[in-house]
This record gives structure tokens, sequence and C-alpha cells, in this order.
């Protein structure tokens, strides 16, 4: 829940903050039509100073207008302190700090010819880092430099991959930052991520989950990641244009939440047909103002073993970070923070079983949010095999029932909120059973992209002939790829 408290200042302001830091108002003159705040921010706990965020809204017109700070979503940076000079009136704040960090927001009022100063204690709800979790947002429009960091800091962000035009992945390579991150480069729907050393292969994306060829990359590319969480989710605005691709209400998702849903059914749909992507999240760009890492992607060191207490070792730099990523050990959010393990592994471990055995895993998981929990569940072969409520999960004692697997297949966790203006979840990467070293294909998800195949087909039909021809050849052997893999699949 959102930190918020109401203090009145005798003849000066009514400004939100603690109660223990509030300070006498230095009444010095400042103009007969407004006054001076200034705003320190600080975490509660170390007693020391920390960049946020601020929104602030009039409570009538538009935003004011704040001098020689950094814009940040719809707010801008405090870089520790911001002094605000504004005009006489009542306005509106929040202070956020990433979300391990509770919201802290209110009023206040602005009377002519005083000046004030505020302390803002920020509460941490959690420290993943001190877990062994690093955070990025993978998918940065920004730029690569001296203002990243403190754009990072305020958001509580360890790693960013910023998307800037560069001619090549090597040039991407030469612009790595050892401190915060790294160029990615874009290519209409996909993006290039370089290499952790000069010797490794760079890595590709699909950033756009809704694409029309996404049936044809599948069969004919390579694909190391895809986007679950991106610019179909800000906070902010709504999104009033949706990204290129096949319609979320085409298929039966409609509201506020439905691209969201889309993006995670799509998802399931591609492990269900066999393939072994991670999930990424991060901030994309489809216009808007966002704030850096509202989509994020925790990395988690790699399993120590079923005795260890944490269940992993610490990712101390931007490198394990990404072996992480690309290896499936993460969970991709923009609100809940889940910290799961199964059998004692972090996500994107795969467990080994002979046919004809039982393999019994326990889930476990730490769980901090701030808006109220719609379910949390146990997503099974694209299945909910099990959902509770949030006081049910309490009660039970924070614990999940053991799960029993008699056949290949993955499973993952998934936590949804009753955040009303978008979709807003958390969501593990999958782990995987192999029965016999032989993965899972269901026939049910074939036929779906068999389906966008088609649907594809008839999209492309409609090109002009020399913007057609280069997409011949793909489209033949994406429908050699899906019948084959109708071939292999088993029942759904």
């Amino acid at each position: 829940m959102n930190q918020s408290n109401f203090i009145p200042i005798i003849l000066a302001w009514v400004v939100i903050t603690d109660p223990a830091t509030t300070m006498q108002p230095d009444r010095q003159a400042t103009g007969a039509d407004g006054g001076k705040l200034t705003l320190v921010t600080r975490d509660e706990a170390a007693g020391s100073g920390v960049p946020a965020r601020l929104e602030l809204r009039a409570e009538k017109g538009r935003p004011p207008a704040i001098r020689k700070a950094q814009r940040s979503g719809e707010g801008v940076v405090i870089d520790r302190k911001i002094e605000l000079s504004l005009r006489e009136g009542n306005y509106r704040f929040r202070v956020l700090r990433g979300p391990e960090y509770r919201v802290v927001e209110g009023n206040f009022e602005i009377q002519p010819g005083a000046t004030d100063t505020r302390i803002v204690n920020l509460v941490r709800m959690v420290d993943m880092r001190s877990e062994g979790f690093l955070s990025g947002d993978l998918a940065w429009p920004g730029t690569l430099d001296e203002k990243l960091p403190t754009l990072m800091a305020a958001e509580d962000l360890h790693v960013a991959a910023v998307v800037a035009e560069t001619s090549s992945p090597a040039d991407a390579k030469d612009s790595r930052t050892k401190s915060v991150g790294q160029t990615v480069v874009p290519d209409g729907d996909w993006l290039t991520y370089p290499g952790s050393d000069p010797q490794s292969d760079s890595r590709l994306a699909v950033a756009n989950p809704f694409a029309w060829e996404l049936p044809i990359w599948l069969a004919t590319k390579r694909i190391d990641g895809f986007f679950v969480l991106g610019d179909w989710l800000r906070d902010g605005p709504a999104i009033e244009k949706f990204r290129e691709g096949r319609p979320p209400a085409e298929i039966g998702f409609t509201g506020n939440d439905g691209p969201g849903r889309y993006a995670e059914t799509v998802y399931w749909r591609m492990l269900e047909a066999g393939f072994r992507i991670p999930p990424l999240a991060g901030t994309i760009t489809n216009g808007g103002d966002h704030a850096i890492g509202y989509n994020r992607v925790y990395g988690i060191g790699p399993s120590l073993g079923t005795q260890d207490d944490r269940r992993a070792e610490p990712i101390t730099d931007e490198g394990a970070f990404y072996r992480a990523v690309w290896e499936g050990r993460s969970v991709v959010t923009n609100g809940p923070l889940l910290r799961p393990t199964l059998g004692g592994y972090a996500p994107g471990h795969v467990f080994q079983a002979s046919p004809g055995e039982a393999l019994k895993l326990m889930p476990e998981l730490h769980l901090a949010v701030r808006d109220p929990v719609d379910y949390l569940e146990v997503i099974h072969n694209g299945k909910r095999v099990h959902s509770v409520r949030l006081d049910e999960y309490a009660k039970a004692g924070g614990t999940i029932p053991e799960l029993t697997f008699r056949e290949s297949g993955w499973v993952m966790i998934h936590v949804v909120t009753q955040h009303e203006g978008h979709f807003r979840a958390a969501l593990s990467a999958p782990w995987y059973i192999e029965f016999a070293g032989a993965p899972r294909v269901s026939r049910e998800a074939v036929e779906f992209f068999r389906q966008w195949l088609s649907d594809c087909e008839q999209k492309l039909k409609q090109l002009p002939s020399d913007r057609l021809t280069p997409y011949i050849e793909p489209v033949r052997a994406a429908r050699a790829f899906w019948e084959q893999k109708l071939d292999l699949s088993g029942p759904n």
C-alpha cells in the first residue's frame, strides 16, 4: 500500500511527508504569487539521501514546469534534493523509487512569499540485490550518456540496455560501459544485443510479440529472447496507439489488460510448441513518456542446491546479469516482486526424469507487492494448476502444494494484481521437465501458430509484388517447419 500522511503547517504549507521529519518553514519573501519548496529524499532505514522520481500536478491545470530538472516518465528526477519554485495553489504529488520502495503520495499548498524544506523518507519493502537479484531494463530508448546513471538510480535500477541506431553489433560492443549498460541495435521488431565478450555471439530478441511475421521468425530465425513486458504496458496515460501486428481483440483479448494478457499467452504458446526462449522486459518505445525500468527483468544467480537458504549466489555485475537473462534465470515484472524456486532451483533449470517416474517438486517463493494482488498461480503446460488469492496463500502459511509431473513440459509462477490502468504482473521464467530427454510439443500450440501464419500470408498478399518477393521463401520454409512440428506434436 502507499504511504500517505497529511500535515498542516500554519501560515505556510500543507505538505505530505513523515511527521518525524517536519521542519519549521523559513518565511523569506519569494514573490507575491508563489513560494519555494525544497524536497530532500532519503532512504528511511539507511538515513542517507537517495535519488527518486517526483510526479507533480497542480490541482487545476497542467503539471507545472520544473526548471533545470531531468525528465523521467510523467515526472522529474530528484537527485537527492530538488528546489521547486511554484505558483500559489494546491498541488498533488507522488515520490517513487522503483518497485522495491513504497510510494509516498499526497498534496500540499503553496502560499505566497514562504519557503520550506521537507524530507521525504522512502521505505524499502525488499532489497532484491541483497538476495542475489539484479534488475535491468532491456530496451531503454534513451541515450548512453552521463544522465543515464542518475535516471537509473532514481528507479533503483542496476542495468540498462540502450536502444540506439548503431551501424552494427560490433559497434554496439564498443559502446558498452562497465557501470550501467550497453547499446543494442534495433532492426524493426528485433533487437540485437552484443555478446558478453568480443568472442561471444550477439543475441537476438523479438521486441514485438504481436508481429504478423512471428510464426515465420520462429520457423526460420534464431530467437534468444522474447519481450513479454514492453511499451504496451506503462505507468502513465492510456496507450492510444497499439503496436503494429495481430490485434489482441482479434483472438479475444480486450480491455485495459488485453495487450498484457495477449503477450503472455503468445509466450506460453511458444513454450507449448517446444521453444525454450527466455522472457524479457523493458521500455522499448511507442511514443509518450516512460520511466526507465518500469518493465524490468530480475536476473537470478546460479542455484547452489536445495540446502542453501537463498538458493542462489549473488549477481554482482552486468556480465553475470546478462548470463542469467539468456539462460532463463529470471523474473519479469512491472510491479510485484517475486523470488521463486522450484525444488530449490532458480527458473531456467531443466529437471530430468525417466518414463514411468513421478517427479515431485515443491515450489517456494517470497513475494512483496504494493498493489492488491488478484491472484497467485502456478502455470503448467499453459494451464493453471494452482490458483490462490493472497489471503488464502497467507492462511496456508505462504506455501504452495507440492507438484507432481509425469510427462515432459514446463512450469512457471505468476502473480497478477488488481491494478485498473493496465496489466500489472510478475512472471517467472519457466522451469523445464524432460522425460527421456524429450521436450513437450503441443498440437494445440502448433495449430495456433499455423493459423497465425495463414493470417500473415493473407496480409502479405496485399503487398506490391516487389515487397512480397522477399517473403516467398521464408513463408514456404515456415509452412514446412510447422507441418513437421505438427507431425512431432503430442496430445494437448
